[in-house]
């Protein structure tokens, strides 16, 4: 039989197993679309490209939402 311990570790392990990977954009803003409003709001103060951004915004949107940032 196993020690209280060793089931204890066990049981957080398989608790952190079962919690989704975050992307970047989560663990930093937490949430994409925080990052977005970020842009936006540096899309009208004039630090990013509006010609440019938007493009980029979907790009990474998409990426996000297709879960391709885990590979």
């Amino acid at each position: 039989m196993a020690s209280p311990r060793a089931l204890l570790a066990r049981v957080a392990r398989l608790e952190q197993a079962r919690i989704a990977p975050r992307s970047l954009f989560e663990r930093e803003y937490g949430s994409f679309d925080a990052f977005e409003v970020e842009a936006r709001a540096g899309m009208a103060a004039g630090v990013l490209d509006t010609r440019d951004m938007p493009a980029i915004l979907n790009s990474i949107r998409r990426w996000h939402v297709e879960g391709l940032w885990r590979r």
